[in-house]
């Protein structure tokens, strides 16, 4: 019965196009759909498991296939030596232009490990040389079968609903799709509103916290809805598996990523800050120090969990397989692209990391910088705020304050000294202006009499027939120092104005000679 079975597709295979590696995957694909699995069996190499009916065996294999790998036939070669620029699979172009006797199509999990599906050139009983599926391949359907095959709901499922449609999907699959798209998002909205109802009997955490926290428990909800109807509920041929499961896998680990985020962010705006506020005074310059600390170390603690989330889906996904793209999976192309593209980022990092540490400015803290002075306003991982004196925000780069100087005015302490310039004749009695100039600096609301420095008038230069003076004196902070500072040149020029006539104010001297006549 055996001989005779092997006899039969010896025959057949003679009349059977299997000649190149594409024509054999055509063969099967095409007799296969057509649910004539005799013919479509010509195409298996039945050598290591001869006890199985080739029709069955022939039966199994499409159904793996279709649930489980995405073959683009067309891409095979064409030539009976398996010569050809193109293969279905990404990365497996090394032997391009080279004779071949194997070619794979893919590879399918069975049980942790996979398994290859390959074609391989062999010669038929008539010697003959033809392409068959490697008889290694066809010896695992029958495992590959038991783990992939038909489950409870496909053999209980009435025929009209097993028909296959859009894409070879059965009818009740989609059903079950349409309603988990409806299911999944309405089953995220409502558990994030029996949480805020706990929540609130409970008075566990504050309402507000968990508002925060409502569009992330809502995704990571949804998500894991459509991880358990896509991993357990159905399977999905494979050629739209290999789009709909990477999507639902980086959907549901970017929702887990999102609400770990949200979670972190909470945690340190909430506990965090209300914990420093109650070891530290508020506004007092080691708050500052410590939120500065917190906000740097927040920003980067976001970041490197993005990026642990980023690293989970790469290793999860097939990428190869996925996108289809043969420059992506060279390692070394790789690594080139994502350095280049994580270059500012992680210089960002490094630089806040740099500034947490070392402090050069803290927040609150009065800079001067590029022609402007302003307070620190925001710190992240990638840029800083500055809200300059007319309120305006500069936005710098946080690597910017690492390669570059300015100017912290409030570095240890917010006392600040502002010069006060005069351009005077040179016959200008400096000794009246200078008691004049320390008795307005005395006497001003925002004199700080506590200071390092107590106000004072010296000669600092001349030019020609003037003289110029600088007068000085500090406030208690930038802003103090700023507005005495213009209060006194005000006062400090009217003065010198009305000094005998305004006879000591700068001027230009010519000098005519008369000629004699």
């Amino acid at each position: 019965m055996l001989i005779a079975c092997v006899q039969q597709q010896a025959m057949a295979q003679s009349k059977a196009n299997l000649e190149t590696p594409q024509a054999c995957v055509e063969h099967f694909i095409d007799y296969a759909r057509a649910e004539d699995y005799g013919r479509a069996a010509q195409a298996l190499n039945m050598r290591l498991l001869p006890n199985l009916s080739p029709i069955m065996a022939a039966e199994q294999l499409h159904f793996v296939l279709t649930q489980e790998l995405w073959i683009d036939w067309s891409r095979l070669p064409d030539q009976a030596e398996g010569i050809g620029d193109t293969s279905p699979v990404v990365g497996a172009n090394d032997s391009a232009g080279k004779e071949r006797k194997s070619i794979s199509l893919g590879e399918i999990d069975l049980n942790g490990r996979s398994v290859p599906i390959r074609v391989e050139r062999v010669q038929s009983s008539t010697g003959e040389h033809i392409w068959q599926f490697a008889a290694q391949s066809v010896e695992n359907i029958p495992m590959l079968y038991k783990e992939h095959g038909p489950g409870w709901i496909d053999d209980h499922t009435p025929d009209w609903a097993s028909e296959r449609v859009m894409g070879g999907v059965a009818i009740w699959k989609i059903v079950v799709i349409c309603i988990t798209l409806v299911v999944a998002p309405l089953a995220g909205y409502w558990v994030s509103r029996i949480l805020k109802w706990i929540v609130k009997r409970a008075d566990a955490v504050t309402l507000k916290m968990l508002e925060k926290l409502d569009w992330p428990i809502s995704i990571l909800v949804a998500a894991f809805v459509l991880w358990l109807v896509a991993e357990f509920g159905i399977s999905l041929p494979g050629a739209i598996a290999t789009i709909a499961d990477p999507i639902v896998l980086v959907l549901l680990i970017a929702a887990l990523t999102f609400l770990v985020m949200r979670v972190l962010n909470v945690v340190i705006d909430t506990f965090a800050r209300d914990a420093i506020r109650k070891f530290h005074e508020e506004g007092s310059e080691s708050e500052r120090r410590v939120l500065t600390q917190l906000t740097v170390a927040r920003y980067t603690i976001l970041l490197v969990t993005a990026f642990v989330g980023v690293g989970v889906v790469l290793l999860q996904l097939d990428m190869a397989r996925t996108l289809g793209i043969t420059l992506m999976s060279s390692a070394g192309v790789a690594a080139v692209i994502f350095g280049i593209a994580g270059h500012a980022v992680l210089g960002n990092l490094i630089a806040g990391l740099q500034i947490a540490l070392t402090q050069p400015f803290k927040l609150g803290d009065t800079v001067y910088i590029e022609e402007n002075w302003g307070t620190i306003e925001q710190v992240s991982y990638t840029y800083v705020v500055v809200n300059a004196w007319d309120h305006r925000r500069l936005v710098f780069p946080i690597k910017y304050f690492i390669d570059n100087w300015f100017e912290n005015w409030s570095l240890n302490k917010t006392y600040l000294v502002k010069p006060i310039y005069l351009h005077l004749d040179a016959r200008a009695p400096v000794d009246v202006i200078r008691e004049k100039f320390i008795e307005l600096a005395n006497e001003h609301e925002k004199f700080d009499a506590d200071g390092a420095e107590e106000p004072e008038v010296l000669v600092t230069d001349t030019d020609g027939d003037d003289i110029v003076l600088r007068c000085t004196s500090g406030g208690a902070t930038v802003h103090d120092a700023w507005i005495m500072s213009c209060d006194l040149r005000e006062q400090i020029v009217a003065f010198v104005r009305d000094l005998d006539g305004g006879a000591y104010l700068a001027r230009t001297r010519i000098e005519l000679e008369r000629e004699n006549r």
